[in-house]
Formats: C-alpha cells, sequence, structure tokens
C-alpha cells in the first residue's frame, strides 16, 4: 500500500498524503501525471490511499473503492426523528447522557447513531483496529458535510482510538461505560450491502473472543450487544441473548444486574 494526491493537489493535500504516509507507516509516491494503473505497476502494489479536495479514500487494483460516507447512519437519525424505533437503540436501551464504547467501528454507522441519542451530554468512543480503516473514518467523520444538523452534530461527537479491543478493554475501568458493543465482520456478508463489500478487503476478520466478552462485561456498567449472523452459532458461543433478528443479522444482549 501506498499514499498518493489525485492530480493537480494544492498544498493542503500534499501535506494531507505525507501525513498519512507517516501515520500509516506507508510511502507517499507523487503522483504527477502517472495514471493509477501506472502508479501500481511502478510500485508493484495493489492497493492506494488517495488524498483528494473531496476526501480521502483507499483504491484498490481490482475491486471497490473505501471511503467514508454517512449513508446508513444519516438513514437510521432521519427514522428517529420521525419517531420510528432503532434496533440498537431499543437493544441497548440508549439515552442521552449515556457512555458508549463501540468496540468495532468499521463504517461508523452504529456509533454515529449512538452519538446522536446520546447528546453532548453522552460520549461515544469507537475504537478501530485496522489503522487505514481508522484513518478515512476518523478524516470523513471531522470533515463532512451535511445540512442535516442533527446528523452533522452526531458525526461530530465520536472520538475515534486507532487500537484493538482485546488490547483496549483490559485497560479500561469497571462499570466505565453504560454499552460496550461488538459488530465483528460477518464472516459472510450481505451481497447487497456496497459499503460492506467495500469494507471487508481492509477489515479485521478475526472472530470475537470469550476473553474480550468477559472483559466487555466487567466494562459494562448496564449492558454488551452483539451483532452478528442470528444462525451462526456466535450468540450461544459467547453467552449472548437474541432479543432483535431478521433474515440478515440480530442483536444479541448481555445484560448485568438484570438492568433492562
Amino acid at each position: 500500500m501506498f499514499v498518493t494526491t489525485s492530480f493537480h493537489p494544492g498544498t493542503k493535500e500534499i501535506q494531507e498524503a505525507r501525513y498519512l504516509s507517516a501515520l500509516l507507516g506507508i510511502p507517499y509516491v507523487k503522483r504527477e501525471r502517472h495514471s493509477l494503473p501506472g502508479l501500481f505497476a511502478q510500485t508493484g502494489e495493489s492497493r492506494a490511499v488517495i488524498v483528494t479536495k473531496q476526501g480521502w479514500r483507499v483504491e484498490e487494483e481490482q475491486g471497490q473503492p473505501f471511503f467514508f460516507h454517512p449513508s446508513m447512519s444519516a438513514l437510521r437519525i432521519k427514522q428517529l426523528l420521525n419517531g420510528d424505533p432503532d434496533a440498537m437503540v431499543e437493544c441497548a436501551g440508549l439515552k442521552p447522557g449515556n457512555r458508549v464504547l463501540d468496540c468495532t467501528l468499521g463504517m461508523g454507522a452504529d456509533a454515529v447513531v449512538a452519538a446522536h441519542v446520546v447528546g453532548d451530554e453522552g460520549q461515544v468512543v469507537a475504537l478501530e483496529s485496522q489503522p487505514v480503516i481508522a484513518a478515512i473514518v476518523k478524516h470523513g467523520l471531522k470533515t463532512y458535510e451535511t445540512d442535516r444538523k442533527a446528523l452533522h452534530r452526531a458525526l461530530r461527537r465520536v472520538e475515534v482510538v486507532q487500537a484493538d479491543y482485546r488490547s483496549y478493554l483490559p485497560l479500561c475501568q469497571d462499570n466505565s461505560f453504560d454499552v460496550v458493543m461488538f459488530d465483528p465482520m460477518f464472516r459472510e456478508t450481505v451481497q447487497a450491502s456496497n459499503a460492506i463489500q467495500q469494507l471487508k478487503p481492509l477489515a479485521n476478520p478475526e472472530p470475537l473472543d470469550e476473553r474480550s466478552v468477559r472483559e466487555a462485561i466487567r466494562v459494562a456498567k448496564r449492558a454488551v450487544l452483539l451483532k452478528e449472523r442470528p444462525k451462526g452459532g456466535e450468540f450461544a458461543r459467547l453467552g449472548f441473548e437474541i432479543v432483535k433478528s431478521s433474515s440478515s443479522f440480530a442483536w444479541g444482549v448481555i445484560r448485568k444486574g438484570g438492568v433492562q
């Protein structure tokens, strides 16, 4: 992987590309007049991070580009504002002022929706183990512009931390978050989901482990949530009760102290 810019970059784009190169520990390659296939051939790499005036994205020699867009979170926040329920919000019992730890940021939809619900008095910390995903989504959350005020505020509230939950959770104090959430990458993704297909080549494929669930239970004051395939066996393996289910995914919960 390497970092480059679009054609005719400004000073800002060059500075951002050099910053990303240092952050990710990968080479910065001047774009000049080279095509992207030409840079792939020149470097022998098959993946590049492109810095443009419109934002940052990952391009693959063969595959879909990965970039931040709040499509699902925008729709879900609009539905909440219209008085419609959201499965994650209901399962977690999220309220204004809550503190939420999202252990698997990904595209950020769950973190953004949680940030909308908890409001300015709450907190959403979102972990992402893969550096390039963390960098692009964090940048998108800080820079994406929209005239939807509720969405704009929610995007800016999310605190992204580039860390693996397996090392982060043991450092957290007991009951330090109201809710801890996991949404690991499904082994079989939903083919109709373009966003997930963009994310999968970059995402951490490791399944959730029992030790991390135990740590999450210690860290959560009220509940631990897991999003998984409804018939994949993960809920039973890890001790979660399925409380919301559809044909493609389900939410499982471990509640603490009988709190509903």
